[in-house]
């Protein structure tokens, strides 16, 4: 007997999330369609080669060889397809891409998650333009005020600004690494331990609230201003709070900042953007500026926005509700195929009732709870209920 279990963190897809899943990625594809993307559909497996810079064993990729012995991979991302669709392909730019499909990354174990994710996204490509980020936070807006209520609450960082502070104090790799990994994860005594060699510098100050400066984002400047920043590291503290005063204008939106955070991917070169609910760990919506991505496949890098919907988790929250409407039923004989078309034509929302006989087309009628009709000898329809 064949085998007929599933691969581990896969599923299929069926009845009404499948319908809404399919409701919804049609509304994101209308949206983006009404500004002007254009759509890119790049395969599902890529040359290992695309994803080089990225450490593929800890990503967890599924890598396969093919008839050249040359390894692929099941893309664990979908925005390094783009730039590569970009290195091979002659398109004037500046444009906008939009793209839907499933990437593939194994899920650590219990943790809820599928290795097969649908994720929709844009690429902004050419665009030098703080306008760029922009288009992107409006568009999250627009989506959590028509599917989830305006639920969303957005967090601001910069992807230069923690390497910013940690060049400021040291040289040591090793050391800004382990300093590095403390943020991220939150390890306070081990955080703690790390920064007490620069207790003598003006910044240490900082050093010592960094851990905490996450939250709204008033209040997060407010903390900032009392210690102070200086150079560079003002700078893009200034302008994260700059993209928050803009965002926090639009309609029922939250903003919040987070001074402490990984960007969403290594490739991350300015502010950058993350789509949460509460109660919810995941993040439906996450980007930001990569203006060297490009320069991995082509000699000259562009500057570029992008960002990714997380289609399942947004199918999980979204207020949309799959077409439940029943249709009445057309009972035919196979010899009426052509007066059927006509039918069919004239009233497309008929659905053919492919019951043996008239006996089980009433049966089956009255259980859905709709009306049954036939032709009769004129090719009119008649109510067979």
């Amino acid at each position: 007997m064949h085998k007929v279990n599933l691969p581990l963190g896969t599923r299929d897809e069926f009845g009404q999330r499948a319908q809404r899943k399919t409701q919804l990625i049609n509304l994101v594809e209308t949206e983006l369609q009404q500004r002007n993307y254009m759509k890119v559909t790049t395969p599902v497996l890529e040359y290992q080669e695309v994803f080089a810079d990225f450490d593929l064993k800890q990503m967890q990729t599924y890598q396969l060889l093919d008839n050249n012995n040359e390894t692929v991979v099941l893309r664990p991302d979908l925005t390094l397809p783009i730039a590569r669709f970009l290195s091979t392909n002659n398109l004037k730019l500046p444009q906008k891409f939009y793209y839907v499909g499933d990437r593939f990354k194994i899920a650590p174990p219990l943790s809820g998650r599928y290795n097969q994710q649908t994720q929709a996204g844009i690429e902004i490509v050419g665009y030098a333009s703080a306008k760029a980020e922009c288009e992107c936070l409006l568009l999250i807006n627009r989506l959590s005020r028509r599917l989830l209520q305006g639920k969303i609450q957005l967090e601001l960082a910069d992807a230069r600004f923690i390497d910013t502070i940690l060049n400021e104090l040291s040289s040591n790799q090793e050391l800004k690494q382990a300093i590095k990994a403390a943020l991220y994860q939150k390890n306070i005594p081990l955080y703690s331990q790390l920064i007490d060699q620069f207790i003598e510098q003006p910044i240490f100050k900082f050093l010592k609230i960094w851990p905490r400066l996450f939250g709204d984002y008033q209040e997060v400047q407010a903390q900032v201003l009392k210690v102070g920043l200086s150079g560079q590291a003002r700078e893009l503290f200034e302008k994260i709070m700059q993209f928050a005063d803009w965002t926090a204008q639009l309609p029922n939106q939250q903003v919040t900042v987070d001074l402490s955070s990984a960007p969403p991917q290594d490739y991350y070169t300015g502010l950058t953007f993350k789509g949460f609910m509460q109660d919810i760990s995941d993040y439906l919506f996450s980007g930001g500026r990569y203006d060297q991505l490009l320069q991995n496949f082509q000699s000259q890098p562009e500057p570029a926005v992008g960002m990714g919907i997380d289609i399942d988790l947004l199918v999980d929250e979204a207020t949309i509700s799959a077409d439940s409407h029943k249709h009445d039923l057309l009972f035919f004989e196979p010899e009426q195929l052509a007066l059927v078309s006509q039918i069919c034509e004239q009233y497309p929302e008929l659905e053919l009732s492919l019951s043996l006989d008239l006996r089980h087309a009433q049966r089956n009628a009255q259980s859905l709870g709709v009306k049954l009709y036939r032709l009769n000898a004129q090719g009119d329809l008649e109510d067979a209920t």
